[in-house]
């Protein structure tokens, strides 16, 4: 009998998810990728990690600024895969150890807050520059 285990911690249920990152620099940017599958606790540590790093580190570049945002959506549709599933519990046909901790929530990381202040500066920053020039 083949059981989907967590690729982090073994544990059981665990369901296939892929969630991205986005690194913003002046000139280029980088991609990256993180496949499941993940039990819920991993799965969301992952979430949380990657969608919050994004936000703090994807905005800075000209595409960047358009990528980010998506990149933040799509890893919120794929949180739903891992979020719906019931608590992780030892694989009985596998190895496995402790999920990894969730930690908090993404709105009450203080980066995620601080990432998403930045696009907000900087539209401020534009507005500000705009209606001194006219």
């Amino acid at each position: 009998m083949t059981v989907t285990a967590c690729r982090m911690c073994g544990s059981v249920p665990a369901a296939a998810a892929t969630f991205r990152g986005h690194q913003g620099f002046i000139i280029v940017m980088r991609f990256l990728s993180l496949e499941g599958p993940f039990c819920r606790d991993c799965g969301l540590a992952t979430f949380r990690r990657m969608t919050s790093r994004t936000l703090v580190q994807g905005w800075y570049g000209w595409a960047s600024f358009i990528i980010t945002p998506i990149t933040v959506l799509i890893n919120l549709v794929r949180r739903g895969r891992v979020a719906n599933l019931g608590a992780p519990q030892p694989n009985p046909f596998g190895p496995s150890r402790p999920p990894m901790d969730p930690g908090p929530r993404l709105l009450q990381r203080p980066m995620t807050i601080i990432g998403l202040a930045v696009p907000f500066a900087l539209v401020v920053l534009i507005a500000l520059l705009a209606s001194q020039s006219s």
